[in-house]
């Protein structure tokens, strides 16, 4: 199983999956870190564009489906970050890829958490700001 994770600088989980730098790729089993991979953000328009754009893209009838994050990490069974928006969230659940959003501060500790069955996810990082 593939899991991905949202981060700025290869070492702490991030926030806004949208203007995330990178994300970490990471292969495990039931038990351990089989091995890992950093595919830069080029999925995503938010990773260069300001917020204006941001909330312009979102805004009503815009139709955005997320459509090249979810081809860039249509291999992973899940994404984790520190936050991002509930659109983001239902485009990746209905295309199999289960998003969480955790207070855990570094990627690897967040990975290992979530093989356990340890890792606690935050309903309240969800951003609702464009309903």
């Amino acid at each position: 199983m593939k899991i991905a994770v949202a981060t700025n600088d290869q070492q702490k989980v991030t926030g806004h999956i949208g203007r995330c730098k990178s994300f970490m790729i990471f292969e495990v089993d039931s038990e351990k870190i089989i091995s890992k991979e950093l595919r830069m953000n080029s999925f995503t328009c938010h990773s260069t564009a300001s917020v204006h754009h941001h909330e312009h893209a979102h805004g009503e009838g815009a139709g955005h489906h997320h459509t090249n994050l979810i081809e860039g990490l249509k291999d992973c069974s899940a994404l984790i970050s520190s936050g991002g928006g509930w659109r983001v969230v239902e485009d990746l659940k209905a295309h199999g890829i289960n998003t969480l959003f955790t207070d855990e501060e570094f990627v690897d500790n967040a990975v290992l958490k979530f093989i356990k069955g340890e890792l606690k996810e935050n309903a309240e990082l969800v951003c609702r700001q464009h309903n």
